[in-house]
Order: structure tokens, then C-alpha cells, then sequence
């Protein structure tokens, strides 16, 4: 009863969270989510606490650091809640002419149940926009997710949203699905390239209802407005989460 309360507690504060950032027409039912570039190889040579190869804090050094300046980053609109999760997703100065894939992310690794919210190709400046809607029944996070119940010592609850190479994630699940909604052969993560990678700045919370539908803010990315609501965060706070493919970004 007790554990059921504070999971009930943690969820709303996270839908609080996701509210608090929500766009000025939308104002608590459109969320907003800030992504940032957590890795660089090239930064923090000879600190014993990240890894050389990838750049990313090592397990036990979390939550991991947000890039100060900036270089690769994007944002996300989405629904609180509805019967279709719907999003807007834009990303600056990512990898060229290089195919993404925007993903729900859970715990642990290798994402076992993750979700593909779509996928496009970054222009020769690296930028992309990935836009659409998905018929989530279980909510995010999903009920096997490790991040959909309180777990010390940050008590989070709440999805975690990626971009990611395309290359790097598989798709297409198959096979039953047990009571949790997970697939008997699952979506995975293929491969982890985190350099490339841009990581969720706070833990998201969608409610599905088939009882109700919101529309999403559905500014147009070319004109004046949705470039100035677009423009780089001021800030690089990072939630209260931990993150990563071991559980610390």
C-alpha cells in the first residue's frame, strides 16, 4: 500500500514536470522535451572517470554531464495525454546526411521493448525534424520499463527518449506479448555509438486514454514563430534521472 502511494506520488510529479515545460498553446497538454549530446571521445581525454572510447561518464559516475556549448541538441512536443501519443521532434547540428531514428528508451540495456517513434535522414547542415503519432497503450513508461517504478537512490519514474543512429536499433519486434506488453522476441538496442546519440534532458510521462484525444501544437517548422520557440535552450540543466545504457546518463 505503502510502496503503491509513493509510485503514485513519483508518476504525478513527473507528469507535473512534463506539464511545467508544456508550450504556451498548449499550456498542459503539450509537453516539452529538451535532447543534448552527453558523450564526446574528444572531451575529458585522461579523466579516469569517462571512458575513452566513448566519451560517456563510466558506470557509477552518473547522472551524466550535459555538453556545456551546446553543438548537438534538439526538442520534442508531445501529448500528455490521449489516445495517440503524438510528437514533433527537431534536431540541430547532428551527423550530415546521416539516417536517425527517434526512440522511447527502457531500462536496462539493451532496451528490451523500445519503441521506434520514427525515423529521416539529417540534412547537409544536420539538421532533421521527425514528426508523427503512435498507438501507445501501455503509457510511457511501459509497465516493463525499469524506470516505471521508484528505484533508489533518485526515486525517478518516467520514459527516457533518444535519438540514435538508425543503424544502431532494431525496429521490429515479434512473437506473443506477455501481461507487461513486451514481445516475446523484442525491440532492441543493436549497438552504442553514444557520441552521435542525443539524450533526454528529464524523464517524460504520457497517460494513455482512449477516452480522450489532444491535439498537438502542430506549429509549422518553417515559419518565424516555431524557429523562436525552436531556438537553443539558454540553459543545461539536467533532470534528476539517470540515464544511459547503464542506467547513469
Amino acid at each position: 500500500m505503502k510502496r503503491s502511494a509513493v509510485f503514485m506520488m513519483v508518476s504525478m510529479l513527473t507528469v507535473l514536470a512534463s506539464a511545467a515545460m508544456a508550450g504556451d498553446k498548449g499550456e498542459g497538454k503539450v509537453g516539452k522535451l529538451f535532447l543534448f549530446q552527453k558523450c564526446d571521445p574528444g572531451l575529458n581525454a585522461g579523466d579516469e572517470k569517462y571512458d575513452p572510447n566513448t566519451g560517456c561518464p563510466l558506470p557509477g559516475n552518473g547522472p551524466w554531464p550535459i555538453i556545456p556549448d551546446n553543438r548537438r541538441w534538439g526538442q520534442m512536443k508531445y501529448n500528455l495525454l490521449g489516445n495517440q501519443f503524438r510528437f514533433s521532434f527537431q534536431g540541430e547540428r547532428l551527423l550530415p546526411q546521416t539516417d536517425y531514428a527517434l526512440i522511447y528508451y527502457p531500462d536496462a540495456w539493451p532496451g528490451k521493448g523500445l519503441i521506434c517513434l520514427g525515423s529521416n535522414t539529417t540534412n547537409p547542415e544536420g539538421n532533421v525534424q521527425i514528426h508523427g503519432e503512435m498507438n501507445i497503450p501501455t503509457g510511457l513508461p511501459a509497465p516493463y520499463d525499469a524506470n516505471f517504478n521508484p528505484v533508489a537512490p533518485s526515486g525517478a519514474v518516467g520514459a527516457k527518449i533518444w535519438l540514435v543512429l538508425a543503424a544502431d536499433v532494431d525496429c521490429v519486434g515479434s512473437g506473443e506479448v506477455d501481461q507487461l506488453g513486451l514481445q516475446a522476441d523484442p525491440t532492441h538496442m543493436l549497438a552504442w555509438n553514444p557520441a552521435a546519440y542525443l539524450f533526454e534532458g528529464n524523464l517524460i510521462a504520457y497517460q494513455y486514454s482512449a477516452e480522450v484525444s489532444e491535439d498537438l501544437d502542430s506549429d509549422n517548422p518553417d515559419s518565424e514563430d516555431a524557429d523562436a520557440d525552436t531556438a537553443a535552450p539558454q540553459t543545461n540543466g539536467n533532470g534528476n534521472n539517470g540515464n544511459g545504457k547503464d542506467g547513469h546518463h
